[in-house]
């Protein structure tokens, strides 16, 4: 069964509506499985079919799950009528992180369900029982994972919501990150391996899923907890400055230490099971013919149509190659690369026709990218030559062109990667060092094999705040707009001076206060939630 007839199931479980994003009236308190659904294998099945399904409407893949944590970083810019708002920090004003809340709460809430339905099914085998279960768990995890990052404190729902129990009050941060590390443990040990029969179809999340989002949120915890310096490239010069480092709010009293091996553990879990590897070249990761390969650990599926496509290819890539000029790689990051290095020597488009021209990017280059496709010259243009990435191209000739961004009105079957191993590789090599007070060969050893790939130098030498900084450019380099860059910032406690030492970048604002430390709580929420008290900090 392939993943999408998954997807098709949510229609009936969770309702979504395909109409505007702007008439969603979804309750987060609403649940929308009646309970004669849950009496057979296949119902229960069929309720772990809308958990994915859910994925793919206006709470999540249609824009906000892209746009809200994945805009408002220093790496990221476009035009200002599309960062007026999330991406100039002004998260009150975007409808997508009142979406995102309520998709957040709806898949807890069809988690309760399942997990209160599911063990009195009986089941033709006891290990897809255990799948269905495990897959609940974890993605009861990951709502709550996200919710916590974005917005701090919250209520946490681990029960149907009835008449008497609609109001609720925060439960603290770290009170949230138990319930996130007991649900993913619960998935850990009862979801299948990648390579098990009774594994689901491609896009599923396995132990290895569970694994490496568990190595993740002890990551987390440990560096918003963590005190000390991180040097980061940036700033309107693109120098190095260093960051002091203080405790993250909400993450007080955490032993950063410890959770530091956890994750360092946790990551090693998922190396040593042998299920994935890297991509031999940096390119083979990306395209419509290389989705779900052995370096995806959790790949969101999609479909080539306006119901379960993705803007990925249309906000991303080039104009003429599917793209739009709505967003692309921050000249700074660019400047990041060697010019070897493969995310930025294959990873990005060097040329492109916009406003009736050929361009090219970057400008020192000029020489390598002026012959353009139909023996036309290309040229730099200071105010429309952009590094718009190739991630998300579908990359192939019948997409060449600008009637490719009309398609299906721009919502193309490219995927997301969710988990990919590169991420637990620099996972491990963080808090490898992290929990020995300084780089181990193995630490080395993980992060030299990301760098190795896109033919960076190996490096050896340094000390635990120089490893740390090298990991931390490291992982923006090689997961751009991959929905990390933001949380690394912030969980190192660096944000608001990263972005303020950059201040404005292209016409957009970056500046940031606390406030911009976490999402506005939604007002429907605060008005029918009589206990869930004031808004966070400066909403």
């Amino acid at each position: 069964m392939k993943i999408y007839k998954y997807i098709l199931a949510v229609a009936v479980l969770a309702g979504m509506s395909a109409g505007c994003k702007k008439t969603l009236q979804e309750s987060p308190y609403s649940f929308y499985s009646p309970n004669n659904l849950y009496k057979t294998q296949a119902d229960a099945e069929s309720a772990i079919t809308g958990l994915y399904g859910i994925l793919t409407g206006w709470s999540f893949f249609k824009a906000p799950y892209l746009f809200s944590e994945d805009a408002d970083h220093d790496h990221i810019v476009g035009p200002v009528w599309n960062f007026s708002s999330q991406g100039a920090g002004a998260y009150d004003q975007y409808w997508g992180v009142g979406s995102m809340w309520q998709g957040l709460y709806n898949i807890s809430a069809q988690v309760n369900t399942i997990l209160e339905k599911v063990p009195g099914i009986t089941f033709t085998a006891d290990s897809i029982k255990n799948r269905v279960m495990g897959e609940a768990y974890f993605f009861r995890g990951w709502s709550y994972f996200n919710l916590v990052r974005l917005w701090g404190a919250v209520p946490m729902r681990l029960t149907n919501v009835t008449t008497t129990s609609a109001d609720k009050a925060k439960s603290s941060v770290a009170e949230i990150y138990n319930q996130v590390i007991s649900d993913l443990s619960q998935a850990e040990n009862l979801l299948p391996g990648k390579k098990s029969v009774f594994a689901g179809p491609a896009g599923t999340v396995t132990r290895g899923a569970a694994k490496a989002l568990l190595a993740k949120v002890y990551l987390t915890m440990a560096s918003g907890a963590a005190t000390g310096s991180v040097k980061v490239q940036g700033g309107t010069d693109n120098a190095y400055y260093v960051f002091a480092k203080e405790v993250v709010a909400g993450y007080e009293g955490m032993d950063s230490k410890t959770l530091f091996a956890k994750a360092r553990d946790k990551a090693q879990e998922v190396i040593s099971s042998g299920d994935y590897s890297l991509q031999a070249h940096y390119m083979d990761i990306w395209g419509r013919a290389n989705k779900n390969n052995p370096e995806m650990i959790w790949e969101y599926q999609s479909q080539d149509n306006g119901n379960y496509g993705t803007y990925l290819q249309y906000w991303y890539s080039s104009p003429w190659y599917g793209g739009t000029s709505y967003m692309w790689m921050a000249r700074n990051l660019y400047d990041s690369y060697q010019q070897q290095d493969e995310r930025a020597l294959n990873g990005v488009f060097h040329q492109y026709f916009m406003y009736g021209a050929w361009m090219l990017y970057p400008e020192r280059d000029s020489a390598l990218y002026k012959n353009a496709p139909g023996g036309n010259l290309a040229k730099f243009y200071s105010s429309y030559s952009h590094p718009f990435t190739k991630k998300y191209w579908i990359g192939t000739s019948d997409e060449i062109g600008d009637a490719a961004t009309s398609t299906n009105g721009g919502l193309r079957d490219v995927n997301f990667p969710m988990l990919r191993y590169a991420d637990v590789l620099l996972v491990y090599a963080e808090a490898a060092s992290e929990a020995n007070e300084g780089p181990t060969t193995e630490a080395y050893t993980a992060l030299n094999q990301v760098r190795h790939r896109s033919n960076e130098q190996d490096t050896t030498g340094l000390n635990k705040e120089d490893f740390r900084s090298l990991v931390l450019e490291e992982r923006g380099k090689e997961l751009y707009q991959e929905n990390n860059r933001r949380f690394d910032l912030i969980r190192w406690g660096i944000f608001t001076q990263v972005m303020n030492q950059v201040g404005a970048m292209e016409n957009v604002i970056k500046t940031r206060s606390k406030k911009n430390l976490l999402f506005p709580i939604p007002q429907s929420e605060i008005n029918a939630n009589k206990l869930i008290g004031e808004n966070n900090f400066g909403w």
